[in-house]
């Protein structure tokens, strides 16, 4: 109880937790490698780089759940759809941290394109909601967020992503809080055919200094993953698992908080056609 009425004092009292929960990355394979995520393909890049979802070429969507610290009031779920077409990739998504009596909802509509093997970009609109029960009310916001991808060699790709370039506030709110400026870089690296790594940094304005962020990925059987990671600021430690069928992949991460203690992860998502 004593943890449970600290989180839920942290969140109605920090500006800067709202917005972390927006963009935290999404998906058990980013989980499961220290939220490495800038570089990565697929559809959860929707939300954590939409350039990387610019060579999907099956209609897909997929689920992803989080019970952090196992408290069910800090539970953050997601849901999305991604469609290809000949003009480039569009998806929808969904995501929201919380439960009924304070929560944070995200909804966004991506577009991204593939310009050749050298560039792809992508492009997100959110509609931002924090509700706070009967008492406080409501709190919304409208921005986006913008992300590149480069696969430079056959083995490195490079990945820039910033949500809210231009600060836009939170309206309704007794101060109409900013929300924060949020920057990632990082590279994916494939030292071998069945071993990949990657690495990033993070930059929030509400925050000080910067979080970096290292996971690796090791195929240790056919369709079948190993993963692990670190990231700091906070410090956590990761780890994880993912197995991929021909329609449907599977993947789930455990992380360790160096102060909250730990939360654990899943993810499906799944692919229709040809």
């Amino acid at each position: 109880m004593k943890k449970l009425f600290l989180l839920i004092t942290l969140i109605l009292s920090t500006s800067a937790l709202f917005a972390h929960d927006f963009i935290s990355p999404i998906g058990g394979r980013a989980a499961a490698m220290g939220g490495c995520s800038v570089a990565s393909r697929g559809l959860w890049a929707m939300q954590n780089n939409p350039a990387g979802m610019a060579n999907l070429d099956k209609f897909s969507f997929g689920l992803y759940y989080e019970n952090r610290w196992f408290l069910p009031e800090t539970a953050y779920k997601s849901g999305a759809i991604a469609l290809p077409t000949k003009f480039g990739c569009l998806g929808v998504s969904f995501n929201q941290f919380g439960s009924s009596k304070y929560s944070e909802n995200k909804f966004g509509l991506a577009y991204a394109k593939d310009f050749g093997p050298y560039f792809q970009m992508g492009l997100q609109l959110d509609y931002l909601l924090i509700s706070q029960g009967d008492t406080y009310g409501r709190q919304s916001a409208v921005t986006f967020e913008l992300g590149i991808q480069s696969q430079v060699t056959n083995k490195l790709r490079l990945g820039t992503y910033i949500f809210n370039p231009v600060s836009f506030r939170l309206q309704q709110s007794l101060n109409q809080e900013k929300l924060p400026i949020v920057f990632r870089f990082g590279a994916a690296y494939q030292f071998t055919k069945d071993f990949v790594g990657q690495c990033e940094i993070e930059k929030n304005t509400e925050r000080e200094g910067v979080s970096l962020r290292g996971g690796l990925e090791y195929e240790a059987l056919k369709n079948f993953y190993l993963r692990a990671g670190v990231q700091s600021n906070p410090g956590i430690l990761t780890f994880g698992l993912g197995y991929a069928l021909r329609f449907v992949k599977i993947n789930a991460a455990a992380q360790l908080h160096q102060e909250l203690g730990a939360s654990i992860q899943i993810g499906m998502v799944f692919s229709i056609g040809k």
